[in-house]
Parts: structure tokens; C-alpha cells; sequence
């Protein structure tokens, strides 16, 4: 193949990677605005303590949701199926399908089953936790066991969840990305109708989200089964294990899980130490990880997941310097993106929280705590991201065990420092934890994969980077600078005079960031370049 051939195929696999990305961000973006819409309105009908109590009892199943998701499904399940619609009919391919299934269904019921029976031991695993934060538990006996039961009626959620995130791998083979990208927005509307709906009709409003939960998972368990048939036709349960697909799904599948499951467990060790702390230390925690988890999701996640296609190309052609381009570019993009995004939730997150959730139960005290939290979770922003890019590096070469290993660690590492900032710092020690483990988890990524394949470090690398720590830098300050001067001119604390001041901050920020990146020709910013002044 000739060298104008060759950069032909790399153009076409980086527009096909924009592609993918923009559709996957699009649907992402719905998603998540309906996420702070839900929260707001949790902010503002449901009190902190129950509300609090809930978001502990929901996380362990929206952990494992979220571990399932990003990582099955993408790193297991897809590279399996699409080789079997490849090398086989469609008969064979859809007892494929339904055999995967059929073992996911029996797994999720057993799993459920087993959470459910486990949960009334959280109690004593919250007290044991009075050694590293110094206190007794702020909860009364009646408070505990009211816990538990929400944890029991909720956990559920899981085999919904579970059930339908698996209808999204046959999905994504058959090139159908904006169903599973939209679908959660499914569950936040069903929380926002049912805390509006029901809050007041409980004693405790948490049993309003419960209920919101079940609506909610059922509704979306049916609208992703409903696109897989229209895509691949009727799957019904059935098991053929001696189809070699099945074993090597399985193979790749549980080492995946592992390695996702890491940064999860960070997430859950978090909470469980904030609750001993109290359920308003829940609640700020809860809210910035809402935060950072909008850019993540809608600009790391989107280029991690429209990135595998094309690596998982280049490996199978023994491309090893086409994949180290794609890995590189995949690291500058997601830098590009996310920076000015943690930049501007740390110099804002103030105004950000108090427009968004100060409302009703949620007061100035609530703002603050969250405000608190936001700083050093968005500090990990950038880290959160590369984590994501760099696994997909591993995950294309087929191999898990090395990234299961460092996650492992670093989730080690995440619970020593929750242990070790927790007295001085409180609950902020808990977000700043998080944010070191994802930083050294990314670095060792980094470095094995520099190692072992091909060095991600060049100059043009570097140069990129720092060009846009430059940009990014001197947006967060024209950031700060605007969102004084107009919160001078606009004063008071109207809902709409704090809108147009962060409105009008974002958008100058926004414009000196974009101007800096024509001027200091960011590579990354060309596409919008483009865009802009396309005719």
C-alpha cells in the first residue's frame, strides 16, 4: 500500500472516529442535561437527609450499571459479535446472541438475589468506619434499618439495567449508536415525574424515587430490547455453549469487568465513608460528581468509545504506529475537550451550583459543601478522561490483565488516601483521594503502554498539550475576570440575572478560548475551525 493510500485510510478512520463521537456526544449530552434537570428538581422537593439517604442506597446498583456499561459492553462484547456476524450467518449469529443473553439474565437474577440478601449488613460496615473518621454514626437504629430497606428495593435496578445495557452490544454492531447513547435520559425523567408526582405522598420522599427507579428501569429495559429487535430481529433465550464465541466473550468479558469495576468501588468506598460523615457530605459529593460527569461523559466517554473501532483495526493489521497516532490523538482530543471544562467548574463552581440547585431544601450551606467538593473533584477531570482513552489502547491489543492490575491498584491507593485525608480535610480529602488515584492510574497507563507498544511522548505531543494548558489558562481567568465585573453590574440573586451573568461568561470565555486555539494553531480545534466558517 503507498503512502497517499495509506494516509487516505488514516483520514478516513479519524473523520469516521468524529463521526461516531458526535453522535454517541449528542445522545450523551440529552442524557445528561436531563441528569441536572433531575437534580435540581431533587434539590428542590426532596429534603437532604432522605434525599441523602436514597443517593447511598442507589449507588451500589448504579455503580455496577455504570461498570457494566462502559465496560462490557464496549470491550467484550462488541469485538465478539462483530466477528461472528463476519464469519457466520445469521442464524448462527443470533444463537450467538441469545446465548450471551440467557447467561446475563441468569447472572444479573443470582447477583440480585445475593444483594438483596447482603444488604442488611451495611450497618456494621458503616460503623466500623468510625476508626478513620473519629465519630459515631449520626444515624439513629430506626434511620439504619429505614437504609437498608431502601437498599433492598432499589437494587433491583440492577437486573433492569443489567438486562438492557446488553441489548446495546448487538446495537452497536449493527451501527445503531443513538438509542443507547439517549436511553438514560429515560431514567431521569421517570425521577423527575415521581419526586414532582409522589414526593409529598410518602413519609420519607426517598420511597417517591424508589418508586422512580422501577418506572424508570422497566421503561428503559423495554425501549433498548425494542431497538434490538427492529435492528437484529426476535432473540429468545436459548444455550449453546459449545459456540466458541460464548467462550471467548466470557474470556474477555470478566477481566473487563474487573478493571471497570475499580473505579467504581472508588465511588462506593467514597460514599460509604461520606455517610459516616452524614447524608449532607452524601449530597455535596453526589452533586459535583454530577458535575464532572457531564463533560466527562459527553466528551471523554464519546471519544474513548468512538476510538476502539479503529484501534482494534490497526492492531489486527499489525499497525502499530497507526495505533499509536490514533492513541495519541485520542489523548489530545479528550485534553482539548475536558480541560477548559474542569478549568471553568473550578473557577465557577460557586455560581454554577448556586443557579443550578440552590432552590427550596437546598440553601446556601448545601452550595457551599458541593462548591467544596467540585474543586477537587474537577481537578481530576482531565485524569478521569485519559484513564478512558488509555484502557482503549489495551482493550484494542486484546489485552486486560495489565490494566485490571493497575486499576486494582489505584483503587488500593484511592481507599489508603480516603483513610488518610478524611480527619484532616473531611469530606473534600474524599474527592481529592479519588482524583490523585485517577491521576496515578493514568500515568502508569501511560508509561506500560509506552513501554511495551510504542512511545505516546514526542514533542508535537508535548507542544500540543502546552499550547492548550496556555489557552486553557487564559481562559479561566477572562472567566473569573467577566464573571465579576457582570455580577457587579447585573446584582442581587434573581434566578435570571444569574443565568444571563453565567451566560455571558461562558460565552466570552468561550470566544478568547476558541480565538487562542485559531492563534496558537491547535491541531484539535481545526474540525470547529472548519465548521465555523464552512458557507
Amino acid at each position: 500500500m503507498d503512502q497517499n493510500t495509506q494516509q487516505s485510510h488514516s483520514s478516513s478512520d479519524f473523520s469516521q472516529i468524529r463521526r461516531f463521537a458526535a453522535v454517541f456526544a449528542g445522545g450523551t449530552m440529552i442524557s445528561r442535561v436531563a441528569g441536572l434537570l433531575r437534580d435540581m428538581v431533587f434539590a428542590h422537593t426532596i429534603p437532604a437527609i432522605p434525599l441523602g439517604s436514597f443517593l447511598f442506597a442507589f449507588s451500589l446498583p448504579n455503580m455496577l450499571r455504570d461498570m457494566l456499561g462502559e465496560g462490557a459492553v464496549n470491550a467484550a462484547l462488541v469485538p465478539v459479535l462483530s466477528q461472528s456476524r463476519t464469519q457466520h450467518d445469521d442464524e448462527e449469529y443470533r444463537q450467538v446472541i441469545s446465548s450471551l443473553m440467557t447467561l446475563m439474565l441468569c447472572f444479573f437474577v443470582v447477583l440480585t438475589v445475593v444483594g438483596i440478601l447482603l444488604m442488611p449488613l451495611a450497618p456494621g460496615l458503616l460503623a466500623s468506619l468510625k476508626i478513620f473518621t473519629g465519630k459515631a454514626l449520626p444515624q439513629s437504629a430506626e434511620e439504619l434499618e429505614e437504609t437498608v430497606r431502601l437498599m433492598q428495593w432499589t437494587f433491583p435496578y440492577l437486573f433492569f439495567i443489567g438486562t438492557a445495557v446488553f441489548a446495546m452490544a448487538p446495537l452497536f454492531v449493527a451501527r445503531h449508536y443513538s438509542t443507547p447513547a439517549w436511553t438514560p435520559a429515560v431514567m431521569n425523567f421517570s425521577f423527575i415525574l415521581c419526586a414532582i408526582l409522589l414526593g409529598t405522598r410518602f413519609d420519607n420522599p426517598a420511597w417517591a424515587l424508589v418508586t422512580g427507579v422501577w418506572v424508570g428501569g422497566l421503561i428503559q429495559l423495554a425501549v433498548l430490547w425494542f431497538a434490538m429487535f427492529r435492528h437484529i430481529g426476535l432473540v429468545l433465550p436459548t444455550l449453546h455453549l459449545h459456540l466458541k464465541s460464548i467462550s471467548r466473550a466470557l474470556w474477555l468479558l470478566f477481566p473487563v469487568i474487573l478493571g471497570q469495576a475499580a473505579g467504581e468501588v472508588n465511588k462506593l468506598v467514597d460514599r460509604f465513608f461520606a455517610l459516616s460523615l452524614g447524608e449532607d457530605t452524601v449530597l455535596a459529593l453526589y452533586i459535583s460528581n454530577r458535575l464532572v460527569q457531564l463533560p466527562l461523559s459527553i466528551f471523554g466517554v464519546s471519544v474513548a468509545v468512538a476510538l476502539l473501532p479503529a484501534l482494534s483495526k490497526a492492531y489486527v493489521s499489525n499497525k502499530d504506529d497507526e495505533q499509536q497516532s490514533l492513541l495519541s490523538s485520542g489523548l489530545r482530543q479528550a485534553f482539548f475537550l475536558t480541560a477548559p471544562a474542569a478549568i471553568a467548574l473550578i473557577v465557577l463552581r460557586h455560581p454554577v451550583i448556586r443557579l443550578l440547585f440552590q432552590r427550596g431544601e437546598f440553601g446556601e450551606e448545601a452550595t457551599n459543601m458541593a462548591a467544596g467538593a467540585l474543586l477537587y473533584a474537577a481537578l481530576g477531570l482531565v485524569f478521569f478522561a485519559f484513564v478512558k482513552v488509555m484502557v482503549q489502547g489495551f482493550y484494542a491489543r486484546q489485552s486486560t490483565r495489565l490494566p485490571v492490575i493497575i486499576a486494582s491498584g489505584c483503587m488500593i491507593l484511592n481507599i489508603i488516601l480516603n483513610a488518610l485525608l478524611v480527619g484532616p480535610m473531611g469530606y473534600q480529602g474524599l474527592a481529592l483521594a479519588t482524583s490523585i488515584s485517577y491521576a496515578v492510574n493514568f500515568l502508569i497507563l501511560f508509561l506500560c503502554y509506552s513501554v511495551a507498544v510504542r512511545s505516546l511522548f514526542s514533542l508535537s505531543f508535548l507542544s500540543a498539550i502546552l499550547k492548550i494548558i496556555a489557552a486553557t489558562f487564559c481562559m479561566g481567568v477572562t472567566a473569573w475576570f467577566i464573571h465579576e465585573k457582570l455580577q457587579t453590574l447585573a446584582g442581587g440573586a434573581h434566578a435570571l440575572r444569574q443565568l444571563l451573568t453565567l451566560g455571558g461568561t461562558a460565552l466570552t470565555a468561550g470566544s478568547v478560548y476558541a480565538l487562542l486555539c485559531f492563534l496558537l494553531n491547535i491541531e484539535e480545534f481545526r474540525p470547529f475551525r472548519r465548521l465555523l466558517f464552512r458557507r
